[in-house]
């Protein structure tokens, strides 16, 4: 099964214009294209998209990025992959720790507000 990158951008909420640029930075080295030279996704493509967005989203940069895409490419390499993954995991874990710890003095600060409303009422 193929997408176009109109499906990926539906399927994804991705845009186009983003996946467009993530191809001309090398994250995916296997992506077909058509007769008349319109990209043609995988499944393997949109995981590997999801991948990417993730990475992105977990801070590494585009270099980075490129140099995951690159080390995944060359055989031997699972070990520094998955130093790579658990880097950015624990990157993301300590950013839900903020978020969490955000949402907390939040809600602390609603509760009063909220208390102090009852109060007068």
């Amino acid at each position: 099964m193929s997408y176009s990158i109109t499906d990926i951008e539906d399927m994804t909420g991705i845009s186009a214009f983003t996946i467009r640029y993530y191809d001309k930075c090398g994250f995916f080295p296997d992506l077909k294209r058509n007769s008349r030279g319109r990209r043609e996704f995988s499944e393997k493509d949109l995981n590997q998209l999801y991948l990417i967005e993730a990475l992105r989203k977990s801070g590494l940069s585009i270099e980075g990025i490129q140099y995951y895409v690159r080390l995944s490419k060359t055989y031997g390499t699972e070990q520094e992959r998955l130093a790579i993954l658990r880097a950015q995991q624990v990157a993301l874990e300590y950013q839900r720790d903020l978020i969490n710890e955000s949402l907390k003095h939040i809600q602390d600060a609603e509760e009063k507000i909220t208390s102090t409303t009852n109060d007068k009422a």
